[in-house]
């Protein structure tokens, strides 16, 4: 016998449909399965063959946690590879940038360490690689107009680079003593 209140369930009484938090986690963790499944099916990649910074784990706890940094010329020259602890950076035209994705490239002892822990504006206008005194941020003696304007493309194509990314800004003191001297053979480089 039925308690008063209650009866048995027909075919025609409606069904009571309800979705718990658990439910929508397993639907939700089923359709990245199966897009990773398909990604890797099709292109060998379980992120549809994308390689950028958003896979980047750094990246993401700079982009999460971090704050944009404001640096000395000294605190700057901290971060040029010799502490593996330390990130990479660069700075162009007072912008700093995190290349240690590159390590291979501006680590230690590799091709453009040079421009690592420092801000190098005056080489990245005037190529000249070979020349210590170049790898500054001193643009006295040059056409400033000239410069900026490769200073700003090189500074697009850290901001748009696909491994690297802005970090903050380097504070310069105030220039004094002469100018580095002229660049003559340069070995001037196109992006």
């Amino acid at each position: 016998m039925l308690e008063e209140g209650k009866h048995r369930r027909t075919r025609n009484d409606p069904v009571s449909v309800s979705f718990t938090l658990l439910d929508i986690a397993r639907m939700v963790m089923g359709i990245l399965l199966l897009n990773a499944f398909l990604s890797f099916w099709f292109t060998s990649s379980t992120v549809w063959g994308y390689d950028g910074k958003l896979l980047n784990p750094q990246y993401l706890k700079f982009k999460t946690f971090g704050s944009y940094l404001n640096l000395s010329v000294e605190e700057l020259s901290l971060f040029n590879g010799s502490d593996p602890k330390l990130p990479i950076y660069i700075a162009i035209g007072g912008r700093i940038y995190d290349v240690s994705s590159s390590s291979k490239i501006y680590g230690v002892g590799n091709s453009y360490n040079k421009f690592s822990g420092k801000d190098a504006s005056r080489v990245f206008h005037t190529g000249c690689l070979y020349k210590e005194d170049e790898y500054t941020y001193d643009l006295r003696g040059l056409d400033e107009e000239k410069a900026w304007k490769d200073i700003h493309q090189w500074q697009n194509y850290y901001d748009n680079h696909k491994k690297y990314w802005y970090v903050g800004t380097v504070q310069h003191k105030t220039l004094r003593g002469d100018p580095p001297s002229p660049c003559i053979n340069t070995m001037k480089y196109h992006q």
